[in-house]
Formats: structure tokens, sequence, C-alpha cells
């Protein structure tokens, strides 16, 4: 008899996949017993995760209370790039499994970041809004706008998305280098590329654009004396990990003009929005997005019903799972 297995899906946001498994994999139909989540806070997902052999998810929290309920779990699918919502240590311990999404992000988190140094470079919302307000602010901008071909991106985590934002960077004519101390070499880019120190790539960017995973060693990674460091013509761009950078030492900067602009797309740990009383929201030389930069059309389909999906039917077939990061 075929072994029956229990998949909790932990984020509402990934729901859709049942439908999907059973359209694309009928053959695993009858095998498989789905277990959905209204909300997938930490107390929900305890009082489910008892009997689950597989779980998957996006955004939600599995922390090691969760895990250690889940008595059988061996297998975590996590539907996108970043896992810093796992309590990686308590898998560890268990010896479970996790896999991300692979290159989840790879091509639109590239577009927007580059998309956040045109918009600031070109001074887009500033344009845009006096345009819908009536006004003619060519006087004010002539000369006040900025190209990319020429300037120098520095790119801090030279992965799968950073290397994509070396790609698309260098078609507009930037120069290149990088800060990746896992990455010593990236000849294998094809690229005019440098490898240089943190210090270095601030001091000499003119923008910075940061695509590190969140990890204990990169929380703060970039903090006052690190903004301090950076140009005054410079731009920040992260759409990696919120605390990553010091936002209260960002805004800071920003409000000082000791950088001149700055393009975010994620705030705190993980999929969070910005306090309200957030300095950041109140200042006029910045960019601001919702954390849509891999959440498109295209790259949410691959993520969580082509990779994310046929990795949990691999493993249901007796396969190892692919894009292992545990």
């Amino acid at each position: 008899m075929e072994k029956r297995y229990k998949i909790l899906i932990t984020d509402p946001l990934v729901n859709r996949m049942v439908d999907e498994a059973k359209e694309r994999f009928p053959e695993c139909a009858d095998r498989i017993d789905y277990i959905l989540v209204e909300e997938g806070n930490e107390e929900e997902l305890i009082e489910k995760a008892p009997g689950v052999d597989i779980m998957a998810g996006a955004r939600n929290k599995i922390s090691g209370k969760v895990i250690e309920k889940a008595d059988k779990l061996f297998f975590i699918q996590q539907c996108s790039a970043g896992y810093d919502n796992i309590d990686m240590e308590a898998a560890r311990r268990k010896g479970i499994k996790v896999s991300n999404a692979g290159t989840a992000g790879a091509i639109p988190v590239p577009e927007h970041a580059i998309m956040l140094m045109l918009a600031l470079s070109k001074s887009l919302i500033r344009a845009h809004e006096s345009m819908r307000e009536g006004k003619w602010i060519f006087p004010e901008l002539i000369s006040k706008v900025y190209e990319l071909g020429g300037k120098m991106l520095g790119i801090v985590g030279l992965g799968k998305i950073g290397s994509q934002v070396a790609s698309l960077a260098h078609a507009f004519g930037m120069k290149l280098q990088y800060y990746d101390p896992y990455r010593p070499d990236a000849s294998d880019l094809n690229l005019p590329i440098k490898s240089v120190t943190l210090e270095e790539l601030l001091r000499t960017s003119d923008f910075v654009s940061i695509h590190a995973l969140l990890t204990p060693e990169t929380e703060h990674l970039i903090g006052k004396r690190e903004l301090g460091l950076m140009k005054e013509s410079a731009y920040l761009i992260n759409t990696s990990r919120g605390v990553i950078v010091d936002e209260e030492a960002l805004a800071e900067a920003l409000e000082n003009k000791k950088i001149r602009g700055a393009g975010l797309d994620v705030y705190g740990v993980h999929h969070e929005a910005p306090d309200k009383s957030s300095k950041l929201l109140q200042l006029d030389n910045i960019v601001l997005t919702p954390h849509i930069g891999g959440a498109t059309a295209e790259d949410i389909y691959r993520n969580f019903y082509e990779t994310s999906l046929g990795n949990i039917m691999d493993v249901i077939s007796g396969k190892e799972p692919r894009y292992v990061v545990s």
C-alpha cells in the first residue's frame, strides 16, 4: 500500500497549490491530504502541525515551536528565495530538509532594483506628482536628473539575483563592483565586474544595491557608520530584507542629505510594512514600494506552482528534493 502524505499549506497565499497539484499531478492526488490555514499565525500552525509530513509556505513564520510540534515533518518547501521566516536551526536539529524556490526572484527583483534606480535618478515621483497637480517644474529639475550610464554600481551579495542586477546594469553602461565574502571570483559572469571590500564599495559607488540573504551576519550590515562612508551623491537600493539596513540610521542620513536618496521595497525582518510613525514615510528623497519586487504574476506562478510544487511531488515520488538550503 502506497504511503499517504499530509501537506500543511502554511500561508493562504499558496492555497491554489491544492488545485494545481490535482490538475498537474493527478497520479499523486489520491495519496495527499491537504491542510489549509485561515491566517497561518504561530498558534494556528502549532495546532495543525502534528501528523504533518510536509509544509509548504511563503510569508508566514515557521518557528521552532511549530517545528517541534510537527512530529512527522521531514520536508519544508519555501515557495520563495528567502527562507529567514523558517527556524533553520530547529529544522537541522530534527533532520528536516528545507528547500527554497531556486531561481525565485531572479527576473523580477533585478528589474525592480533597476526601476528604483531610474525612478530616483530621474526624479520620477516628483515629476509625476507635479504634472498631476498641473505644475511644470522643468526649470526645477533641469540638470538635476541623472543618467545610469557611466555610474558605478556596488552590489552587496552576488547570488542569482545580484548577478542578474549586474547583467542588466551592464546593459545600461554602468560600471560594476561587488562585495560578497562567499564569492571571491565572478569571472563566470563574463562581465567587467570586480570584487572589493564593503568599505571600498560604499566609498566609491554611485548606487549601492543590496541582494544579500538575511543572516545574523547581515542584520544591520549597513548602519550609521557604513552610510557615513557613502558619497553624498549616492543612492541606496534595498530589495532584499529591511533589517539588513539600520532603517533609523538610513532615515537620518536621508533627512540630513548625507546621501542623495534611497529606494526601498523591504522593511523589517520579512514581509512587513513600515511602522506608520517611521521617518522613512515622511521624506521626499526616497521611493517606497510594498515588497512587490518578486511579486509578478509570472514569478509567483513559477515559484509556487512549477518549482515548489514540482519539488514537493518529486519528494512524494521518492526523489531527492532540489534547492536544499538546510
